[in-house]
């Protein structure tokens, strides 16, 4: 039995997938950050919780529209982004507490 919900947010999902799409979308941006070693931190960890984490369910439907290249490219910034601020290990360790 599909519903109204059901068919709304099939409708947000394809409007979703078509924007993400359009022309332009997959072209590569520089992005410049200058963060705290802090907010370094929280920057990996936010994404290791949200979106990093195997098997956890997003309840967002943009988020839910990322594709297995997009994460990967994640996870490439979640260590890159450890790296530079010097941060790799101590982020190891704050992890096992």
């Amino acid at each position: 039995m599909s519903g109204p919900l059901a068919s709304e947010s099939k409708m947000k999902s394809k409007v979703i997938e078509m924007l993400l799409s359009s022309p332009g979308m997959n072209e590569k941006c520089k992005v410049v950050l200058s963060l705290s070693r802090q907010n370094i931190i929280f920057f990996s960890r936010l994404l290791e919780v949200s979106l990093l984490s195997e098997g956890k369910q997003v309840d967002d439907d943009v988020l839910n529209a990322i594709s297995k290249e997009s994460m990967e490219e994640f996870r490439q910034v979640h260590e890159e982004v450890l790296k530079k601020g010097d941060l790799t290990d101590f982020y190891q360790k704050l992890r096992m507490l």
